[in-house]
Protein backbone atom coordinates (compact mmCIF):
# COMPACT_ATOMS: atom_id res chain seq x y z
CA UNK A 1 0.00 0.00 0.00
CA UNK A 2 1.43 3.33 -1.11
CA UNK A 3 1.69 6.48 1.18
CA UNK A 4 -0.78 8.01 -0.56
CA UNK A 5 -3.21 5.08 -0.18
CA UNK A 6 -2.98 5.45 3.96
CA UNK A 7 -3.86 8.68 3.91
CA UNK A 8 -6.47 8.20 2.00
CA UNK A 9 -7.47 5.33 3.88
CA UNK A 10 -7.06 7.40 7.49
CA UNK A 11 -9.77 10.27 5.41
CA UNK A 12 -11.73 7.45 4.98
CA UNK A 13 -11.98 6.03 8.51
CA UNK A 14 -11.84 9.26 10.18
CA UNK A 15 -15.42 9.85 7.97
CA UNK A 16 -16.66 6.69 8.99
CA UNK A 17 -16.06 7.44 12.63
CA UNK A 18 -17.70 10.52 11.83
CA UNK A 19 -20.72 9.37 10.36
CA UNK A 20 -21.12 6.64 12.82
CA UNK A 21 -20.79 9.75 15.73
CA UNK A 22 -24.40 11.17 13.64
CA UNK A 23 -25.82 7.59 13.61
CA UNK A 24 -28.09 6.99 16.60
CA UNK A 25 -28.65 2.94 15.32
CA UNK A 26 -24.85 2.82 15.20
CA UNK A 27 -23.10 0.81 18.68
CA UNK A 28 -20.09 1.61 20.80
CA UNK A 29 -18.66 -1.49 19.25
CA UNK A 30 -18.71 -0.20 16.00
CA UNK A 31 -17.18 2.99 16.63
CA UNK A 32 -14.35 1.08 18.98
CA UNK A 33 -13.34 -1.06 15.64
CA UNK A 34 -13.01 1.71 13.77
CA UNK A 35 -11.03 3.42 15.89
CA UNK A 36 -8.73 0.06 16.45
CA UNK A 37 -8.57 0.16 12.62
CA UNK A 38 -7.51 3.72 12.69
CA UNK A 39 -4.95 3.80 15.22
CA UNK A 40 -3.33 0.72 13.07
CA UNK A 41 -3.03 2.82 9.89
CA UNK A 42 -1.82 5.71 11.94
CA UNK A 43 1.00 3.52 13.20
CA UNK A 44 1.70 2.02 10.03
CA UNK A 45 2.13 5.99 8.45
CA UNK A 46 4.51 6.77 11.54
CA UNK A 47 6.56 3.53 10.14
CA UNK A 48 6.95 4.76 6.89
CA UNK A 49 7.72 8.04 7.98
CA UNK A 50 10.83 6.81 10.41
CA UNK A 51 11.57 5.21 7.36
CA UNK A 52 11.90 7.77 4.77
CA UNK A 53 13.28 9.86 7.67
CA UNK A 54 15.92 7.52 8.63
CA UNK A 55 16.97 7.21 4.42
CA UNK A 56 17.05 11.12 4.27
CA UNK A 57 19.40 11.38 7.19
CA UNK A 58 21.88 8.62 6.49
CA UNK A 59 21.98 9.90 2.93
CA UNK A 60 22.81 13.20 4.50
CA UNK A 61 25.41 11.55 6.44
CA UNK A 62 26.73 9.79 3.62
CA UNK A 63 27.03 12.83 1.09
CA UNK A 64 28.75 15.48 4.39
CA UNK A 65 31.69 12.00 4.82
CA UNK A 66 31.89 12.10 1.02
CA UNK A 67 32.45 15.96 0.72
CA UNK A 68 34.99 15.10 4.16
CA UNK A 69 37.12 13.09 2.28
CA UNK A 70 37.05 15.40 -0.72
CA UNK A 71 38.36 18.17 1.15
CA UNK A 72 41.03 16.17 3.95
Amino acid sequence: MLARRLDDRIRHICAQIAAAGQDPGSTDKEVEALLQELLAVIHKKVERLRIIATRKLLQAEGADNQDRRKHA
